[in-house]
This record gives C-alpha cells, structure tokens and sequence, in this order.
C-alpha cells in the first residue's frame, strides 16, 4: 500500500476574490460543486504590478483537462475571455503566469485538489463569429527546482536520493517499501534533477521480484513504487465514500465497496463508467518486447561476459484467490525457440561506484514496464471518484451490455451476466479530470494488466450486495 512518508512543504498561490454580497458569495461557493476553480495570476508583473488575477469564468471555459499520466501533472485550458484581460493585461511573459486551480471534493473523508502551473504555452486562436479571441493555455507544475541543472554526487539508495530530493524540493515523498538495494554513487552530469530522477529511478533496484517507478501525485507528492508489489495487493474489502447526484447533499457519509462498473443501475453514482475502450494489444507487445529476452554486458572490472534471461513477473494467483490467464503463449515456439539473445546493454565496471545490479536493474525496469501495456483501458466517469490513485489494484466489473443489471440490481446476484475475463483487478496508471462547458465534469481513469480472469465471480468475495445505501435511498 502506497503511503506519504514526508508530507509537501509546498505553499500555493493565494487566491483573493472580490464579491459583492452574501448572494454573490452563496452562488460562488455553490458552482464549486459543479465546476473547477480555474484563476489566472501574474507574477511580479513590472507594467502593470497592481493587477493580481482574476477567475476564468465556467461561461468562457470551453475544456479543462487535468492531466496525470506522466511523470509530473499538466494541465491544459481552452477558453474564451469575455473579460478581455487575457489578451491585455495578464498576458504572459516567460514565467510569470500562473495557472490555478480548485476542484472541490464530494466527501469530507477525501482531500480537494489544489495545484498551481506555470504557463508553458499560450496560444491565441481564430477569432469566432461574433469577434471573440480564444485561448488555448498549457501548463507545467509549478515547481521550479525540477528544472535546475546540477552537477553533483550523492551517495546511498535510490529510494534515499529520490526521497532526499524531493525533501529539498519541498515536495511530499509516498512509497509502498521502506527502502531499495542499489546502495552506490550517483552521479548528476548536469541534468535537470526532474531528469536526474528518472535516471536514478531506471536503475533503481529493490529485488529480484520487483520493478520500479516514480511520478508526482495531485498532492505534490513524489512516488518511488515496487509496481510488481502494487501489482500483487488485492484489497478486495477496500471502501470509498459513495457520491449520488440524485440525492440531496447532507452531512451523512455512506461508504460502499471500491470498484468501478458499467452497470446502469449505478449511473447516478461515481462508480460507473459511462464509456471504455480496451485496447488489447498482447501479441504486439509480445513481439515487441520478444517473448523471451536474455541481456548481456561486459564487466570490465572482471573482464568477464555475463548473460542473462530478463524475467516477466506475473500476478500472484494465491493472492487473488482465482485463476488467471497470462497475456502470454508459453507454449508457442515463438516462446520456446525465437529468443533474443542479441539484447547488449553495454559495458560496466562493477568495482567503480554501482551496484551490482545496476544493468540488470535498467531493462528489468523497462521489460516489465513494457509490459503493462498488454491490455489498456479507458474508462470515463461522469462523475470525480478521488478515491482512485495511479498505482493502485481496482476492481473493475464490466457487464455485457445487453445483459446489464437494472431491475434486479437491489438483490444479492452470483455476476452470472458479469464479462468473466475483462473483469477483475485492474492497474490504474493515468487520471485525467476533464471539464467541459457542453458536458460537465469527467474523469478519465487509464487501466492497464498482463492477463484475464478465467472465471470471474465464482468466488465469494467477488459476489456482493449491488445495491448501496444510496440506490436504496
């Protein structure tokens, strides 16, 4: 389970607003329900140092999207500007515009979300029919300290480099392990320490039964995962406090089971999906990433060749408790005999400065990472479920669409009209908050796995009450 270990130092912008009453101040307050926060702020402006900012109103937003698919969040806003200050008085210069935004949370039991970016791009596009400039505005989180060079060493773990820089950063540090085995120096030849994370991280080693990965969170949190230990936690009773836009907002907070589903019968709750697209791309990856891979490298401290088969993990079925099939032919002589042995990673001198690990742990790191892309998924919630995080096992039911439970959904049902092999335990490794002003608030979760249920819903602990509190409400 993946916890904060060092919590954000970081301090956002603070936003004023000037309202003029308590019907403007009620009205504010009630559309943050409904649509994000979004103000745009100058920095330090030298021609105009009275102007603070201002709110894009949700009439001029034509889209927001939140991204966190990469390493860092982004966001990116297309807009009108009926007050016409974009185009005049807050228009950028290099670094000194600030994006914020707010987006309010349904549950007191889960955190809002507030970050600021810095204006990466700011593109003015064709005039409309009736004379008005559009805007389409990107930007990058607003932590300057990613993008400073250094030439440095630093000596210990790569858990303890990672979670040090991210503690001189400001940054909150999260982990699911309490430490790494790649003791040794690393050296910074002038990169960006945003680059110099992600190098450490692609060497980065816990076990022979594990690989590696870092992001930031929502919460200015930099990640250091074990995927394959994620990978392998099977939190089948997990709850998340359950949202209902049918019913009355009031102080009670009612929990359910964690798990998304395309089951109509949950359309007004924040655990349906309303659209998905499954990419299932296994023989693809397979060849790519060649179904059987063994590396080499030169030590020069021993003048010795070492080969080496990279390891594929694969979920542990004990855990789950069901049996699972692997996005994998073992008995396919592609598998057997067309093995790609050519793999050189190059040359390293185990006596000066690495771990012993150190090559084996880059395309450990990148063969497993690879593939995760097996089978991808994209689902979109018409409704913010902040209880899903990247790097998390969720529960995904996908119900054959002509088959849907609706009229027997308060009853206890065996799945029997469940999708027995797209359901089950999906890896989340992307969320994206969209709002858009012709279709309200989205969220976009990017699921991936390496295999398929056999027999979804026969266990009991995969056969539950499908209604909750709030359907029965």
């Amino acid at each position: 389970m993946i916890t904060v270990i060092e919590n954000a130092k970081i301090k956002t912008k603070e936003l004023s607003f000037q309202l003029n009453d308590n019907k403007s101040s009620n009205i504010f307050v009630q559309s943050l329900n409904y649509t994000p926060l979004i103000f745009i702020s100058k920095v330090n402006d030298p021609s105009n140092p009275t102007i603070n900012g201002t709110t894009i109103p949700p009439s001029d937003v034509i889209y927001i999207k939140l991204h966190n698919s990469q390493f860092i969040p982004e966001i990116e806003l297309y807009c009108d500007d009926s007050k016409g200050v974009l185009f005049n008085d807050l228009y950028p210069f290099d670094h000194d515009t600030i994006i914020s935004i707010f987006i309010k949370a349904q549950s007191e039991l889960v955190m809002p979300i507030r970050m600021d970016f810095r204006v990466a791009e700011f593109e003015t596009s064709k005039i409309d029919e009736r004379g008005n400039l559009k805007f389409l505005i990107k930007g990058i989180l607003d932590v300057d300290d990613l993008h400073f060079s250094n030439y440095e060493m630093r000596k210990g773990t790569s858990y303890n480099i990672i979670k040090d820089i991210a503690v001189e950063m400001g940054l909150g540090f999260a982990s699911n392990v309490d430490n790494s085995n790649d003791d040794m120096k690393w050296i910074n030849p002038g990169d960006t320490y945003k680059e110099f994370i992600k190098d450490v991280t692609r060497y980065s080693y816990i076990s022979d039964e594990s690989f590696v990965w870092t992001f930031i969170d929502f919460y200015y949190n930099l990640n250091y995962i074990d995927v394959q230990l994620e990978l392998n936690n099977f939190m089948k009773t997990e709850t998340h406090p359950v949202t209902n836009k049918q019913i009355e907002n009031d102080d009670t907070e009612n929990a359910t089971l964690l798990y998304l589903t395309n089951n109509k019968a949950f359309n007004t709750t924040n655990q349906y999906f309303s659209k998905y697209n499954i990419d299932n791309q296994a023989f693809k990856v397979n060849l790519e990433i060649f179904y059987k891979m063994e590396a080499t490298w030169y030590d020069k401290s021993t003048n010795t060749i070492t080969k080496q088969y990279i390891k594929e993990f694969k979920a542990d079925q004990e855990k789950l408790g069901s049996p699972l099939q692997e996005l994998l032919d073992r008995n396919s002589m592609l598998y057997s005999e067309n093995v790609n042995d050519e793999y050189f990673i190059g040359k390293v001198d185990s006596d000066n400065n690495v771990h012993k690990n150190y090559v084996l742990a880059k395309i450990t790191n990148k063969y497993n990472l690879d593939g995760l892309e097996k089978m991808k998924m994209i689902v979109t919630l018409d409704q913010i479920n902040f209880s899903i995080k990247r790097f998390q096992n969720l529960r995904v039911e996908i119900y054959n669409e002509k088959n849907l439970l609706s009229s027997d959904a308060n009853k206890v049902s065996s799945l029997d009209n469940v999708n027995k092999k797209l359901s089950g335990f999906w890896f989340v490794t992307g969320i994206n908050y969209l709002y858009k002003r012709s279709g309200g608030v989205e969220q976009e979760v990017t699921l991936m796995r390496r295999d398929l249920n056999l027999n979804y819903g026969a266990n009991s602990d995969e056969k539950h009450d499908l209604s909750t509190k709030q359907n029965k409400k």
